[in-house]
Formats: C-alpha cells, structure tokens, sequence
C-alpha cells in the first residue's frame, strides 16, 4: 500500500469522522463488498442451518454463524483495502483470492481472538501488515492507543444495531407463519417454532450479520487508516509527492543550471569555524522569552498625548485602598471559616444523642406464656401438692400443665430468666437453662419433653412420670 495511491482524501480527523469516512467508503464500493461477502455468508449460513437440523436445535446455527464473524470480516476488508488504493476488484477475483485473505490468522481469531472486543479496528494488522505473535501485539499496542476505546465503544454500538434488526426481522417473520388450522399449517409452523430459538429466528440473524458487519468492518477499517495517518504522516507525504509531480520539470531545470555554477563557486570551509561565527552572535548565548501587555486598537496621538499626562499624577492612594480592601476581605473570610466551624460543631453536638442507641426498656414479664397464665396470683400457693392431687384423680394433663406454668413463673418472676411472648418452648429451654444449676436444667428438660409429647403429640403421659414431676418440683424451686 501506497499513501499516493490512495483514493480517499487524508487529513486528519478524529476518530468519529473516521468511523463516518468508513461509512461513506462503503457507501462508494457497496456492490463490490456486498457481493462476495453475501456469497461466503450465505454458504456458511446454509451450513450452520444444515449442522441445527442435524442437532434438532436451532441454537446450533446461532452460534455457528456469530462464531465465524472474523471469515466475513476479512473478505469485506479485503475488497476495501484493494478499493481505497486504487484496486476494485470484482467479486470472482475475490473468491478465486481466497487464500490470501484466509492464511492470515483465522484459527488464531477464531480461538484466542474471538472475543476481541476491539476486532475490526485490530484486523487490519493481521490481515494487511501480517503482523503476529509480539510483532502484533506491539503494533497493535502502538496503533490502539488512545482510540482502542473508540474501537470497543464501536463494537457496542454495532451490536447494539444487531440485535435490534435481528428482533425486528425476526418478529417480521411470525407475521408470515400460517395460523393454525388444518393438519399441514400445523406442520409447517411446528417446524418453525417448538424451542427458545427456532429456525425463524436464525433467518433473522443471519440476515442481520449479512447486513450489518460490511458496516462495522468499514469503521474500523477508517479508523485504522485514519491511525496510520496521524502517526505516520500519510497526509504530508501524499502533499509532498503531489507537490514534487507538479513541479518536477522545473526542477529539474533549475538542478542542471545551478549545478554547474555550485561547482565553479563554492569554497571550501570549516564547518567548526562556521558554526563559531554563528554562535557569536547576541541571539544564541543568553535566550530570554518575555512577555508584555499591547493594546488590540492602538490609541490616537491625542488620546496617547492625554494618557501621558494623567500618567504624572500621584496614584499611590490606590496602592492604599487596595491594600486595605485586600485585609477587610481577608478578615470577612477568616469570620466566615470560623463560624462555619462553630455551626459544625454545634451542628454535631446536637445530633451525637440521636446517634446514640436507645436505651433499652425494662424488662417486663408477660402475664402469659405459650397461651398459659404464669402470673404468680393465678397459681396455687402450693403447686407441688396440687399437681400430685390432680394426678392422682387421673388428671394427668392438666397436673403436667400445671408443673409447666409454675416453673416458668418461677424462671420468669424468681430467677430473672427474661423470657418474652415471642420465644418459642426451645428458645425458652435454652435461656432458661443458662440461668439454672445442671440438676434443674434436667429436670426442665424432662418437663418440656413430656409436655410436648402430651400437648402436640396425643401421647397420654405415664402417671408415675407425672407424679414424679411433682415431687421434684420443690426441688427446682427452692
């Protein structure tokens, strides 16, 4: 590639008029990319579909033909980069050049690259400069700086546009599916429908990427050149080598006439003494850069004339006033910093106590516990007793209530055990149980267990279970 050749006009742009050059580029040479690049997209299409049906999955197709982006890539980027130096070539000279376009990294893009997201700005290294391994990096390091991010943000967008066509081509073609009606409607719609993704939908995305990627391909193809520009300075030798073609007549002619004269007059010299004599001169030993104020309108000479004599009268009171006004707003500030300091603090001092936690409430006992009274009026003065009567009449249940609502007025009202309405019986047992001795936690244990299995389960308790219960109940209260 030669900057001269080249059919576009360089300058230097930024990397959004880059990306719209490769727009109008494609624009120019739509029918030579479109064609060969629809002629391997397509086949590949067809065989992604061919793999789907095989595999009875739909998905199968999706994924083949996003995988294989970077094949449709290099045969569009292959017809632009012939086009914009000067080489249009027709659509059998691009398929019978395939291997010029194919040896050129695919595998390794297929596979490590795949998920460049800065792909069609990166593809011009490998597939027109041939750069791999280091060599690659580095350059696509050197040429990626600064609009790497325009790449990828270019990417994004074309994806973007992707599937937004993809969703509405694919919703255009619920619009041709038979309603269902007679036996061969159903099986034409069956076999367009029946997954997440069904053969319609790979129509509407093949035909989106077919559309879309020429697009993408072109930006970041600009984008790239448009890098090599700046960096290179395509621009001022495409400027220079016009310049020189216009004018190389006569500059030959003026070469063939002052060489003879060059010949016959130059001296000789010591370019040491040369360089002395240069140096010599006020210029070069003490560089001073100063800077002035100049009016943009110079004055009239009256006006010039009357500013020179107002400049002989005493102005040093404005020096004063400046002064003073300098300390008064010096002050001002100084009143304003520290009351905004004492607003802070006094600001802080008022919200510390709302930062603090609340104070705990005290605890109250609840006059009921698991639907049972515990307050200690509502319970015989001798529970004991009136337990072991009770399950001597055969009253087995209401003797093991009975113990149950007197030990947990004892743990709540005695003991300091602050059990709350909210606790269930084994959250009860375990607080209760950190409170009291090994022999009373046992026996509440037992007590709880005996209860549940009468209350919840229907099991009658044994009566001399109970009446046992009872006799150690003086035991765990005293």
């Amino acid at each position: 590639m030669q900057p001269i050749d080249i059919a576009i006009a360089l300058r230097r742009r930024t990397p959004w008029e880059a990306m719209d050059l490769g727009l109008a580029m494609l624009q120019r040479w739509w029918r030579e990319a479109y064609v060969p690049h629809l002629a391997v997209g397509i086949a590949i299409a067809l065989v992604g579909w061919g793999l789907s049906l095989w595999a009875e999955k739909a998905v199968i197709a999706l994924l083949f033909i996003w995988w294989l982006k970077p094949l449709y890539d290099r045969v569009v980027l292959h017809v632009l980069s012939r086009a914009v130096f000067g080489e249009v070539q027709s659509a059998r000279h691009v398929l019978g050049a395939a291997r010029e376009w194919l040896g050129t990294g695919l595998a390794m893009a297929l596979t490590v690259g795949r998920l460049d997201t800065a792909r069609s700005f990166n593809l011009p290294v490998r597939q027109l400069e041939g750069q791999r391994a280091r060599a690659g990096r580095e350059r696509r390091g050197v040429l990626g700086r600064r609009v790497s991010s325009y790449a990828t943000w270019l990417t994004i967008v074309c994806a973007h546009f992707e599937v937004v066509l993809y969703w509405s081509l694919g919703r255009l073609t619920t619009l041709f599916l038979p309603a269902k009606g007679n036996e061969g409607q159903d099986f034409f719609a069956a076999f367009f429908t029946g997954s997440i993704f069904d053969y319609g939908d790979v129509l509407a995305y093949a035909a989106a990427v077919l559309l879309l990627e020429p697009f993408y391909v072109a930006a970041g193809f600009a984008l790239y050149l448009n890098r090599r520009t700046l960096l290179e300075g395509w621009d001022i030798e495409v400027a220079l080598r016009k310049i020189t073609q216009r004018h190389a007549a006569a500059a030959v002619l003026l070469v063939c006439c002052m060489v003879p004269l060059l010949c016959f007059a130059q001296e000789k010299k010591d370019p040491k003494q040369e360089i002395a004599e240069v140096l010599k001169a006020k210029e070069f030993p003490h560089p001073v850069d100063t800077t002035h104020w100049q009016r943009r309108h110079p004055l009239e000479p009256a006006e010039r004339a009357a500013s020179e004599g107002d400049s002989d009268r005493d102005y040093s009171w404005l020096g004063a006033l400046g002064y003073v006004l300098a300390n008064v707003v010096r002050v001002l500030f100084w009143a304003l910093a520290a009351a905004a300091i004492a607003y802070a603090i006094w600001w802080l001092a008022r919200m510390l106590p709302r930062m603090r936690a609340p104070a705990a409430a005290a605890y109250r006992p609840p006059a009921s516990l698991f639907g049972m009274d515990i307050a200690p009026e509502k319970l015989p003065a001798d529970v004991a007793a009136a337990a072991l009567a009770l399950a001597r009449d055969g009253r087995l249940r209401e003797a093991l209530g009975l113990l149950y609502r007197g030990s947990l007025s004892d743990l709540v009202h005695r003991r300091g055990v602050e059990l709350l309405a909210s606790h269930t019986e084994l959250e009860a047992l375990q607080l209760a149980t950190r409170r009291v001795d090994p022999e009373r936690s046992a026996y509440l244990q037992t007590l709880v267990r005996i209860w549940r299995e009468c209350a919840y389960s229907r099991r009658a308790p044994a009566r001399l279970e109970v009446e046992s219960l009872a006799s150690g109940y003086k035991v765990m209260t005293t």
